[in-house]
């Protein structure tokens, strides 16, 4: 019996992450594509409302392919911005650039970061429902929040995209625009990975299951260290390429290499166990 016991325990220690990795997997793809199309769709509305834009549905939606289905490497926001410069509507192209990375990112990332909070109030169990309501809010949070730091600080300084674009619709060199939207995605990303996180953290510690079985606590603290992991690097490469100067990649690279380990450090050091996991081991 005893020899029993030690194999399911073993093999209880291998699905948990097997099944905790498809369960990141799918989470990532399905955050990705929320917060994707939530940002392009964005771009197109704002156009729409403004006049630029006929059809609010019409991004460039590229071909079926794996790429494109998964991660829709392929769709852009099909907006026009020759027009809008060429008639002198520079304010109106700001707004429009602006849309995507600080409105409706930014804009989700605070909604979820309060949403996130008030979920983990109070200091009842939560039932399977709540975990797995707070495991997708908290996927999508964090794609929103580190979408925008793909944009500012790294991309800010392009000569394209959005930032420059926004830039120039305001009519301002983009260093000017850098420490201010910078500072907006530094408040985002530090306000997740050190006050969210760590209250998911505590809510899913005190899941029944967390309490009752020696050590199980563990796997809700490494949650926000998982999220960081699978997000912020991802991010933090869209400037790699090289199609968007010497200053995004100086910045892919900080953001990889110091950024990351920061905040996964802080995530953990603000993630302190409860009593009741400590009472188990």
């Amino acid at each position: 019996m005893r020899g029993e016991r030690d194999v399911a325990a073993r093999l209880n220690r291998l699905l948990i992450p097997l099944g905790v990795g498809g369960a990141v997997l799918v989470s990532v793809l399905l955050a990705h594509a929320c917060d994707f199309f939530l940002h392009e769709f964005a771009h197109t509305f704002t156009a729409w409302g403004l006049g630029w834009m006929a059809d609010p549905l019409a991004l460039g939606y590229g071909r079926p392919t794996i790429d494109n289905i998964l991660m829709q490497q392929q769709v852009d926001d099909n907006v026009d911005y020759g027009p809008i410069f060429a008639s002198g509507h520079g304010l109106q192209a700001a707004l429009i650039a602006a849309a995507g990375p600080l409105l409706a990112n930014g804009g989700a990332a605070i909604l979820c970061d309060r949403l996130l909070l008030v979920l983990t109030c109070g200091t009842q169990t939560p039932g399977r429902g709540k975990i797995m309501l707070l495991w997708s809010l908290t996927w999508v949070a964090a794609f929103n929040v580190f979408n925008v730091w793909s944009y500012a600080p790294i991309r800010a300084l392009a000569s394209h995209a959005d930032m420059a674009l926004l830039a120039r619709g305001l009519g301002v060199p983009g260093w000017v625009l850098f420490p201010f939207v910078t500072g907006f995605a530094l408040w985002l990303a530090i306000r997740f990975s050190c006050v969210s996180l760590p209250r998911v953290y505590s809510t899913f510690a005190r899941r029944s299951w967390a309490t009752v079985h020696p050590g199980a606590g563990r796997w809700g603290r490494i949650f926000g260290p998982v999220v960081l992991a699978a997000t912020v690097p991802f991010f933090s490469m869209s400037g790699l390429g090289g199609t968007y100067g010497l200053a995004a990649i100086l910045m892919s690279y900080a953001s990889l290499f110091f950024l990351v380990p920061v905040l996964m450090m802080a995530c953990w050091a603000a993630s302190q166990p409860e009593p009741s996991e400590n009472s188990v081991r």
